[in-house]
């Protein structure tokens, strides 16, 4: 017996769409290494398989946790990889120093256990160090050492810190995705002057290097570009802008323009009905038809990640034209209206394809509608949608 498709769910993943975004990153900041970011199963595109087409033209990936760099070192994955949360014990540094990974030093509480970790590996005469990151909080007040921090442990461990110091020093934008904002020229500022502090206090010998640029930054603040940027969700490509900051800035509604959306997701039509005028759809009825209306029922709801909360009237697309969703999104399906594609002598039948975010329809269009943003979309995606790769 031959099963063809249980389920007519698809993220359609373009090689090519992910290799453009990249050489986009490059052109834009051509004399950074590039640290792209594939954590969160690299923003619900595939963690390995992405990994494995950046590879060639990467300089470091860069994931949030532990497991998910041992991931990629299983599956033979050997650029390094940046681990932005760090890692909490002496038994986890061990791993990093095996598998040539790079903690970033986020706390004091880390710094205490690398130090330990740093006692442990000189005991045992090993002379492998490992690398590791320091993260400085300049404004966005999550994890990172602020700058009293920064010069309280100079003061306390001169001696310890110089001689083992971290490979980068890194930082991270709050608003880079609003240019305008007043405390980008203060993060800026901050992360200038924890520059100027590592110069003067380290031997000259010392070669530290710099990131700071997320997405938002690289298009918008080339003089934070440093020694490493950070692409994240314009690698897939969505924008890390709202529409009115790119209507607002030609320049970077042009570099915007230029991403092409790596995901395409798409289910079929099962079912397709008349109601009458008034009669209303789906759980809590609603939506209500102004008019007699033709309707399509489409294989996909929040059970497979398509999110409960989008409004009626968030658009997809059937035959490369925008239809709206109507009523209320089910754990499995969700119904849209056709009937102006039928009035238009568009054939719409059981079987056809629905576009629900991707080629010809922006992933930013579907969160907006949804009240959401495209990060959470892409993350969402569930084990019950097949993934195939072009």
């Amino acid at each position: 017996m031959i099963i063809s498709n249980l389920r007519p769910i698809k993220a359609l993943i373009s090689q090519q769409a992910l290799l453009n975004n990249l050489a986009l990153v490059k052109s834009i900041a051509p004399h950074s290494q590039l640290v792209c970011v594939i954590k969160a199963n690299a923003y619900g595109h595939g963690m390995l398989n992405v990994a494995q087409i950046l590879q060639s033209q990467s300089d470091y990936f860069s994931v949030a946790r532990l497991h998910e760099a041992l991931e990629l070192r299983e599956q033979g994955i050997h650029l390094p990889i940046v681990l932005l949360e760090g890692v909490f014990s002496i038994d986890e540094y061990q791993l990093c120093l095996q598998k040539q990974l790079v903690p970033v030093i986020n706390s004091w509480n880390q710094i205490e256990q690398l130090r330990e970790f740093y006692q442990l590996t000189a005991q045992e005469k090993r002379v492998k160090k490992l690398c590791y990151w320091l993260k400085i909080d300049t404004g966005m007040h999550r994890l990172g050492l602020s700058y009293n921090q920064l010069t309280q442990l100079y003061e306390k461990i001169p001696n310890w810190f110089r001689g083992n110091s971290p490979q980068t020093i890194m930082s991270h934008f709050a608003c880079a995705d609003e240019p305008e904002h007043d405390l980008n020229s203060v993060q800026k500022k901050q992360f200038a002057q924890v520059i100027k502090y590592f110069e003067s206090e380290l031997e000259p010998e010392s070669e530290i290097t710099y990131s700071m640029a997320n997405s938002a930054a690289i298009i918008a603040f080339p003089e934070t570009h440093f020694d490493q940027v950070r692409p994240g969700i314009m690698l897939y490509g969505v924008t890390p802008f709202a529409q009115n900051i790119m209507l607002e800035n030609s320049q970077i509604q042009s570099l915007v323009k230029q991403l092409l959306p790596v995901m395409t997701l798409s289910s079929k039509i099962i079912d397709i009905k008349s109601i009458a005028q008034g009669e209303c759809v789906g759980y809590g009825s609603r939506w209500c038809c102004a008019k007699n209306t033709i309707l399509a029922v489409v294989a996909i709801g929040y059970g497979d990640g398509y999110p409960r909360h989008a409004n009626n009237g968030t658009p997809v697309l059937v035959h490369g034209r925008e239809v709206p969703l109507v009523g209320r999104v089910s754990m499995d399906m969700i119904t849209i209206d056709v009937t102006r594609l039928i009035e238009q002598n568009i054939e719409v039948k059981i079987g056809d394809d629905v576009i629900l975010w991707g080629n010809g329809l922006p992933i930013e269009h579907v969160a907006e509608k949804s009240g959401t943003i495209a990060y959470e979309l892409l993350c969402q995606i569930t084990s019950r949608v097949s993934f195939e790769y072009e």
